[in-house]
């Protein structure tokens, strides 16, 4: 018995982020029908032969150039566009052609930054999660723009102290990502797979918006410092690490419900989104 299977041609799939802060980098694969085999080979099949431009609003086309930098067992190689500038609530679509496959369009708006406008910090005592460390509560405050938004907060924490090892001055630091745990478990995904709060603001209070959450630091370090990011991002960017995330986590139980990726490419597969981030630098102090 012989079985159709249709939409098993291959397809592009094209992954990038839109950032002004950074140089934008679009990653084109060759997609694989559910029967084609991957013996021996775990890697994505880099598509090298494509045109790929950037269209503004104006009708303005700018082409990107192929970046490898390939190494044994190490595909890497990407579209690149250097030394542009992008405005937020900008509409940017990329374009992307190659022989075989059919042309794929998508489009992004580029989303206003919003600024961290106060932090309160508050201590609440020894966590018991390790040795000197103690919990802190972050209330931090921004201003919700009008319409529909998503957030993401991210952060990291830097200690540094001078300590002495066989009377010599050892310079001892401190790394880590910041792990926010929300006071209101609404703002909580159990399946992401970083350390941060990904949210829309449907669950804010208003205009004047507010996010509490607690993370435990260490209090051995004579100067430490927490850096919040708290980007503002497009509903494309929600989606997609809500939904692929989810997928990931879900992965092997064969008991929960099957879950869409979500895409954006017309004609392909994959995601264009976009975040523009605004930064906050606190420091902490802990007294003996």
């Amino acid at each position: 018995m012989e079985v159709d299977l249709p939409g098993q041609e291959p397809r592009i799939v094209l992954n990038a982020l839109l950032d002004p802060s950074d140089t934008l980098k679009v990653y084109l694969t060759r997609s694989r029908g559910i029967l084609e085999g991957r013996e021996y080979e775990e890697f994505f099949d880099l598509i090298s032969n494509a045109d790929v431009y950037l269209e503004t609003e104006a009708g303005d086309r700018y082409s990107l150039e192929y970046v490898d930098r390939s190494r044994p067992f190490d595909p890497n190689a990407f579209y690149r566009l250097s030394d542009f500038v992008f405005h937020p609530n900008q509409s940017y679509s990329l374009v992307a052609e190659a022989p075989g496959y059919e042309t794929i369009r998508t489009s992004q708006v580029v989303p206003a930054q919003v600024p961290i406008q106060s932090v309160e910090i508050t201590r609440l005592g020894p966590d018991g999660s390790w040795q000197n460390s103690e919990l802190v509560e972050f209330r931090v405050r921004f201003t919700d723009p009008p319409g529909r938004n998503f957030y993401e907060l991210s952060g990291r924490v830097f200690g540094s102290d001078t300590v002495e090892v066989e009377g010599q001055p050892f310079l001892s630091m401190y790394f880590s990502d910041l792990y926010p745990r929300p006071v209101n478990p609404s703002f909580e995904k159990d399946h992401l797979m970083r350390s941060v709060l990904l949210f829309g603001d449907a669950l804010l209070p208003g205009q004047d918006a507010e996010l509490v959450f607690r993370t435990t630091v260490p209090t051995d370090y004579e100067l430490l410092e927490v850096t919040l990011h708290l980007a503002h991002v497009s509903e494309s960017y929600y989606r997609y690490y809500d939904t692929a995330d989810l997928q990931f986590y879900n992965r092997g139980d064969f008991l929960s419900q099957p879950v869409l990726v979500h895409t954006n490419v017309e004609n392909g597969l994959g995601i264009f989104m976009a975040r523009n981030t605004a930064e906050h630098v606190i420091r902490l102090r802990f007294e003996e």
